[in-house]
């Protein structure tokens, strides 16, 4: 998890931030004013990854010369009296910084071998424990900057250390364990969270430094719940007692003993403050709900929509009059402010300057020249030429001296001779491909309409140009906006889609560099697998089902085949139509009209001769 947030001194007299460029930053918390300015020599390939102010000691009212009892205790006071802030680095170092002196202490170099995520001070044995990602926790001695003791702390990478007592120690990565620092023994382990143990506080509960019976709290990344723990040795309970819940991931955490209840503060991601107020005596059922939730929102005028203001970070400064120191604003010039706060009001919004806006003063006139006022009833005597007059934005016409050749550049003179005469408008339209200017202003001002009119876009050869053209700063958010569109509806995905593939195909480059490529894109990864987990089932059942398909059509037109329309149809001709072919064929094809009325007269006198010897034979 990267060193982001605000941390501030136990005292809350200052506050200190680390940027992503190792630039190490210092406010003073009363007046917001910048006290120091510190930038390691490797701060581009060693940057920070954890902070934590060194306690001060409790002084007593006992003389100096009662007090100064041993040289190891005189120098455990004088490292009290510095203010070190302990600087983890990426590289596996720690950078002693001193407030007071405005430079560095010491380092501690040549113990871990990976970047250090925690580390916690124990200024009374003058030593100082830091985890690392190489599954090391080591004890420094701090005056003479060496390893005094080095052992595993965990199977993984051990991200969070909290001193408990000054014989005890909790470690976490997912898992927490409780050490014992006079032999190293591990004395019990709790269940922990899902993820990342980023932050624990120790709430003191038992007699005389003792860690029996005492409770922490414990904060973990992604995860929604901060958890609170019962130290018993003698219990095999390894669960949480109890869990405070949030509306989102936890950012930073500080805890303030009010009386016999507890006052717990944590900043959200989304820069929302939320406290908790609570007494810890036992298991509880159900997560607890933040009494007070604190939010920001910036001025506006009409018509405007006010904007939410970050809250980076916040300190508890006095518990009886409910009172925090509230960081707000961005990490470039934080504003501090004391803020009280009240159970019976729930839910408090604070307005307040929007830090991103800059003030423009608009001058009244064009010029500064001031025309004295003058009367009417006066009359002046003096040349109007004298008299000031104000500038006019009308173009003076001037004729043009013509200059000599002597007083021509040669680029000049070529330009004159030469027999082509120089092109007076433009030689092709302005193209309009591209649609950075939209969607950088979209990205920087998060207009969803001004973003839906860009990347609704489908033209291929516009995605690619206007991603070619887009600055590499605004990659990030373009892919974290194209995500988060994919998440809403599956429907309204295709375009985004197309944008997202340009991206991966046109800055590549840039996100091999990007040391959270994996964080940018696992929730990407993950609704992807989510949506393509069904799809080699449902092409088998779709094969399945055209196959049946098939089948049935098939089945129906054998059924239907006999009633089928025939392809070819013969009609057979009519009787009359045959006899008067077989008259035509017995008389002949080649005779005349005449021949065949004479052939029907000899039939006539044939029929004739053959009835009348009928009847002779009869009579």
């Amino acid at each position: 998890m990267e060193s982001t947030s605000v941390e501030i001194s136990p005292d809350g007299e200052f506050a200190i931030h680390s940027s992503h460029d190792g630039v190490v930053k210092i406010w003073e918390t009363a007046t917001s004013s910048l006290r120091n300015e510190y930038k390691p020599s490797s701060h581009l390939s060693s940057s920070c990854s954890c902070l934590s102010w060194c306690p001060k000691q409790k002084t007593t009212g006992t003389p100096k010369r009662k007090r100064r009892r041993s040289n190891k205790s005189d120098v455990g006071q004088a490292i009290s009296d510095l203010d070190l802030v302990a600087i983890g680095t990426v590289s596996g170092s720690i950078i002693l910084y001193s407030v007071v002196k405005g430079e560095i202490h010491s380092q501690l170099t040549d113990g871990h071998s990976d970047r250090v995520n925690s580390v916690v001070w124990y200024p009374e044995s003058n030593s100082l424990y830091s985890c690392s990602s190489d599954k090391q926790i080591i004890q420094w001695e701090v005056t003479s900057s060496t390893i005094k003791h080095k052992w595993q702390g965990d199977k993984g990478a051990v991200h969070s250390l909290c001193k408990c007592s000054s014989k005890h120690l909790l470690s976490a990565g997912r898992t927490i364990k409780l050490w014992d620092l006079a032999n190293k023994h591990l004395l019990k382990t709790f269940t922990g969270h899902a993820t990342e143990v980023f932050r624990m506080v120790h709430i003191p509960g038992g007699v005389n430094d003792n860690v029996e019976n005492s409770y922490f709290l414990s904060a973990a990344m992604n995860d929604r719940l901060v958890n609170a723990w019962h130290i018993d040795m003698e219990s095999k309970d390894k669960n949480a007692i109890t869990a405070f819940s949030l509306s989102d991931e936890p950012v930073s955490m500080q805890t303030s003993s009010h009386e016999k209840a507890i006052v717990l503060v944590v900043v959200t991601k989304c820069g929302k403050a939320l406290i908790f107020e609570h007494t810890l005596n036992g298991k509880l059922k159900k997560p607890l709900l933040p009494k007070v939730t604190i939010q920001i929102a910036s001025d506006c005028g009409k018509g405007e929509v006010p904007r939410p203001i970050q809250i980076l970070a916040a300190y508890v400064c006095d518990e009886e009059d409910h009172k925090l120191i509230l960081v707000h604003g961005n990490h470039l010039k934080p504003t501090f402010e004391k803020v009280a706060y009240s159970t019976s009001e729930p839910e408090m919004c604070l307005v307040r300057e929007d830090p991103m806006k800059s003030v423009y003063k608009k001058e009244t006139s064009v010029s500064k020249v001031k025309t004295p006022d003058v009367s009417k009833e006066m009359t002046l005597l003096v040349p109007g030429q004298m008299a000031p007059s104000l500038p006019t934005q009308e173009q003076t016409t001037r004729r043009k001296r013509k200059t000599s050749v002597g007083e021509m550049t040669m680029e000049q003179r070529l330009s004159a001779i030469s027999l082509e005469k120089p092109k007076t408008g433009p030689s092709q339209p302005p193209r309009a491909d591209t649609l950075v200017t939209l969607l950088v202003q979209g990205l920087q001002s998060q207009d969803s309409q001004m973003l839906n009119s860009v990347l609704r876009n489908r033209d291929k050869r516009l995605i690619d140009n206007t991603l070619r053209k887009l600055p590499v700063q605004l990659v990030i958010p373009l892919v974290k906006e194209l995500t988060r569109r994919m998440h809403a509806q599956a429907a309204s995905a295709s375009p985004n889609v197309a944008w997202m593939k340009s991206v991966l195909s046109v800055h590549t480059s840039y996100l091999m560099t990007f040391p959270e490529i994996v964080d940018a894109f696992s929730s990407l990864y993950q609704m992807m697998d989510a949506r393509v987990n069904m799809l080699s089932r449902l092409s088998r059942l779709k094969g399945k089902v055209d196959v049946m398909l098939s089948q049935i059509q098939a089945q129906t037109k054998e059924e239907h085949g006999a009633s089928q329309e025939p392809l070819l149809q013969f009609e057979e001709e009519s009787s009359e139509e045959e006899d008067e072919d077989l008259e035509v064929m017995a008389i002949g094809p080649g005779a005349s009209d005449s021949e065949q009325d004479n052939w029907e007269d000899l039939s006539e006198d044939n029929s004739d001769m053959e009835m009348q010897e009928e009847m002779n034979g009869k009579g």
